[in-house]
């Protein structure tokens, strides 16, 4: 049986890094260094959005909270020139997502399979409504100071008011662009 398998060099001094699809692992080997991930564990499947005429293409998969690998779809051959390899590519991340998605827990607790390079909203907005929180914090805590009571608590009743209006828009905003893995986008992935 053939394995599936995409190669790249990433730097100049090293050498080329190969990423083998072992049964349920994905296996990563840079010269003599080998490390295994198992795809069971992948959390974040993001494929990179393409530039018009653009044939580079990146994915990016996160394993938990500490393992983020980036595969390219071009390999470095010498300053500024690159080799295209987007067809191997396109069916090695096809392979990776397909058995991804396999391996997933039932009850949508699996990865998040996303178009990667877009502006994410809902993120946006979520780290716009924790810091105003932080802030609302901070201005009761001023409260307490003599002579700042009526000040800081008017500021931090205004921007309490603001966080609650920006929560009661947070359910309306979408998640991102999602993908399914078993029918990846032929535009994104292009086969030739």
């Amino acid at each position: 049986m053939a394995t599936l398998s995409h190669s790249a060099r990433l730097v100049p001094f090293q050498p080329e890094t190969v990423w083998t699809l072992d049964g349920a692992d994905l296996v990563e080997r840079r010269g003599r260094q080998e490390r295994r991930f198992p795809l069971s564990a992948l959390t974040a499947f993001r494929l990179s959005r393409p530039r018009d005429g653009d044939r580079h293409r990146a994915l990016t998969l996160v394993f938990g909270r500490r393992h983020k690998l980036l595969l390219p779809s071009q390999s470095w051959t010498g300053p500024g020139r690159f080799e295209d390899r987007l067809a191997g590519f396109s069916l090695f991340a096809r392979a990776v997502a397909a058995v991804a998605a396999d391996l997933a827990p039932p009850g949508g607790r699996g990865p998040r399979f996303e178009l990667a390079g877009g502006l994410n909203v809902r993120e946006g907005l979520t780290w716009v409504m924790g810091l105003l929180a932080l802030g609302t914090a901070v201005l009761l805590l001023l409260a307490f100071t003599p002579g700042m009571a009526g000040v800081a608590l008017a500021l931090a009743a205004r921007m309490a008011f603001l966080l609650i209006l920006l929560m009661a828009v947070l359910p309306w905003l979408g998640r991102g662009q999602g993908l399914d893995p078993h029918a990846l986008p032929e535009a994104l992935l292009p086969s030739a």
